[in-house]
């Protein structure tokens, strides 16, 4: 008989554990820092090469029954004690430190191990110059490099935490060296290591000259190049920059359109977390990373002038329970390591709020439970404070737009602005025709809505708002059916996507059998019209797919590294397969018919209008041309 007693192993170590407690059968007692921790010699030796080399190779210890550990705390080695009796690792944020320090004494690896990913997991501005200089001491390569590669993708804001002046020479040297450095400016750079000289003067401008080995002749202004020409004087020595002509990172980022899409209808399992980031100059496909477990995100991105993106934090399905909870999570994105970290909560829990950027400050409108609330975040503190609440509790279907020095709040229940200098909400004029889903956004002072969903088959047209004369007004001379419609600008030119689905033996189908084909509409703010571009080109895979798997789609344009993105599986072999043979379809002069209820000749006549008067209308002419149809 050969039979395995699966409890067995677990059921000795809690007998033993319990033994601990009792100090019952022990044979060694190890004293930390006043503590005493009656302790069995085995099980020390099984899970501590420091304790096995102790107990087994003729040293003192083995006889004594109390042995001393020093440079280890109390808490310390109750920590990893618990670990090796038990078998589960659990530590207090602030003690983790000294739990990996102890870890590595005593050779726990898994511990030291934990530690340091926790660590890794936990980096902020404030905190990571502190731990690498922390991981430099225990020659822990991996956290020291986590650590500089946390620091260069905040450079600018790390630069200026007190505890950057504190950095040794040689990390400060390896750090200002480095490519992926998240800097606007190579001045930036300079400025650091001059904040960091300035610190201690005395004893660290005989350093400056090692510090400009690091820092990029061509790139630094003639200002500051003057500036350390004046202290080096002082300490006769000559000055050798880095030779390298290469911008840091976040100096040459790529203008990119991000897609971020909410109630997803259709949905790929690999890109579940993931939102469309488009390179126009190319035509490919990026992903950027989502948090997991975020059912819907759309209107809760906005993005800063300086390309900093933040989101709040939405529904949440329990899969042990079944049951939504909402979030008060606020997020803000790294660029470099493609992640999203953690901010100050909102005051109140939201679900899928209006999230806009006004003149420093970031705006959450609604999606709580009254639907009325508003809270305002300070990036510089990372704080919320609230606003005054909307007058009345709206539809919780809406969107939110700024303009001047406004925040406007859309919905079919009525229309709002909030003015941030008089901090209060007014009425303005409700929308000819309200919408059930409305999407917008703002192009040379006015507001342009549509209703982004009619999968009830009905047409929609693109709304105007005028702030100076407060009325709405209807943009074109058309009515568009579509599954799903997302207005966008982009090069200060403004376009309409709509994408419809529907059988067309002409085409490729996707797996449903289904043609989906995108439609892209210029405006034309002389004519106030909406030209056509390439009629006969609907079909644009991948990015059809992607717009009509949900039921909204926000687009936001943001300066981005591409090659800190990652790509999107599921369209990988669409992109290089049969969206191939589409885009090969288009240049053969392949059409189908207008999803427009009035394409008629008349609209051909307006739409075919002169280049002369395309290019009067817009400052890009088809620029969105090449955006959708290279390869």
């Amino acid at each position: 008989m050969d039979v395995t007693n699966e409890v067995h192993s677990n059921s000795v170590l809690r007998e033993l554990n319990e033994q601990r407690g009792r100090a019952e059968l022990t044979d060694v007692v190890l004293e930390v820092e006043g503590r005493s921790f009656p302790c069995h010699r085995a099980i020390l030796a099984s899970c501590s090469p420091y304790f096995r080399t102790m107990f087994t190779s003729g040293y003192a210890e083995v006889k004594q029954e109390r042995i001393s550990i020093q440079d280890v705390s109390g808490v310390a080695m109750a920590t990893i004690l618990d670990y090796a009796y038990t078998g589960r690792l659990q530590m207090e944020p602030d003690q983790v430190q000294a739990v990996m320090s102890a870890a590595r004494l005593l050779q726990v690896d898994f511990v030291g191990r934990k530690a340091a990913e926790y660590m890794k997991d936990r980096l902020d501005v404030s905190n990571c110059v502190d731990v690498l200089m922390y991981a430099d001491m225990l020659a822990d390569c991996g956290l020291v490099e986590a650590s500089k590669r946390y620091m260069a993708s905040r450079f600018d804001q790390v630069a200026l935490q007190p505890s950057f002046v504190q950095l040794p020479l040689n990390l400060l040297q390896s750090l200002l060296g480095r490519d992926d450095l998240m800097t606007n400016s190579e001045d930036n750079v300079v400025q650091a290591a001059l904040r960091w000289v300035d610190f201690n003067q005395e004893e660290r401008l005989q350093h400056l000259s090692t510090l400009c080995k690091s820092l990029r002749w061509s790139l630094i202004s003639t200002k500051l190049c003057v500036e350390i020409e004046s202290k080096l004087l002082s300490t006769d020595s000559n000055i050798v920059y880095s030779n390298s002509t290469t911008q840091r990172l976040g100096q040459v980022r790529t203008e990119l359109q991000v897609f971020l899409r909410a109630g997803i209808l259709e949905q790929y399992s690999d890109d579940e977390c993931s939102a469309l980031c488009y390179d126009p100059s190319t035509g490919r496909l990026y992903a950027m990373n989502m948090p997991e477990k975020l059912d819907s995100f759309s209107r809760s991105v906005t993005v800063t002038p300086d390309n900093e993106l933040y989101m709040a934090g939405d529904i949440v399905t329990s899969r042990e329970t079944g049951m939504d909870d909402r979030q008060k999570k606020f997020y803000q994105y790294n660029h470099l390591l493609n992640t999203w970290e953690p901010r100050c909560g909102m005051i109140a829990p939201r679900y899928s709020c209006g999230l806009v950027y006004l003149k420093g400050y970031i705006y959450a409108i609604g999606g709580d439970d009254t639907t009325e609330t508003a809270e305002r975040y300070d990036p510089s503190c990372d704080e919320w404070t609230s606003i005054p609440p909307l007058p009345h509790p709206m539809s919780s279907e809406f969107c939110v737009v700024t303009l001047d020095d406004s925040i406007y709040f859309i919905s079919k229940d009525g229309c709002y602005s909030f003015n941030t200098i008089e901090n209060k909400w007014s009425k303005i004029a409700d929308m000819f025709q309200p919408t059930e889903h409305p999407q917008a956004v703002t192009y040379r002072g006015s507001i342009y809505c549509i209703d982004c969903n009619e999968r009830c088959g009905d047409s929609s047209c693109v709304q105007m708002y005028n702030p100076t004369t407060g009325e709405w007004k209807m943009t074109g001379k058309y009515y568009y059916f579509f599954d799903t419609a997302t207005l966008m600008t982009y090069a200060k030119t403004m376009y309409l996507l709509t994408v419809h689905s529907g059988d067309d033996k002409e085409f490729d189908t996707d797996q449903n059998g289904s043609c989906t084909t995108l439609d892209i509409r210029q405006y034309q703010p002389n004519t106030d019209s909406w030209w056509s571009l390439v009629k006969e080109c609907r079909q644009v895979p991948p990015l059809a797919w992607w717009l009509n798997s949900s039921s909204r789609t926000k687009c936001l344009t943001v300066r981005m590294i591409p090659m800190c993105l990652g790509y999107l599986k599921a369209y990988e072999s669409d992109y290089y397969g049969v969206g191939r043979r589409r885009n090969e379809s288009y240049r053969s002069g392949s059409s189908d018919d207008s999803d427009t209820d009035t394409l008629s000749d008349q609209e051909d006549s307006d739409e075919d209008n002169s280049d002369q008067d395309r290019l009067s209308g817009s400052d890009d002419g088809d620029i969105m041309e090449d955006f959708y149809y290279s390869d």
